[in-house]
């Protein structure tokens, strides 16, 4: 005859209690699961906000009112939130480079461009 060495067969795993070292485990897995989707949830949403958020109106760049040297012509306009950049062609096909304050127009520095053939 064989003896049954499994254990009665009605026993639960429940019934044993679980360690306290386990217990903190889980627990902190568990914590760190929550945060990190609450994470997630934030990056997402504040990705969305700005994608829907509209971008500011640009300032118009207006040529009109800089002070530029008589004859020259104007080739290409730049700006950035401080400057103006305007560069010029004159009838000889020399090139410059104007850089003026947005603020007030006033003209602070001029630049020849040299191209090589």
């Amino acid at each position: 005859m064989a003896a049954n060495l499994s254990g009665p067969e009605d026993e639960d795993e429940n019934d044993f209690p679980e360690p306290p070292r386990l217990k903190l485990l889980r627990r902190t897995v568990m914590g760190l699961t929550v945060t990190m989707g609450l994470g997630m949830v934030v990056i997402a949403s504040t990705v969305a906000f700005r994608l829907v958020a509209s971008a500011p109106a640009p300032v118009p760049v207006r040529a009109e009112a800089l002070d530029l040297p008589a004859g020259q012509e104007i080739t290409a306009l730049g700006a950035s939130p401080a400057e103006i950049l305007v560069t010029t062609r004159d009838a000889d096909g020399a090139e410059r480079l104007f850089v003026f304050r947005r603020a007030d127009g006033n003209r602070l520095s001029e630049t020849p461009i040299r191209r090589e053939d």
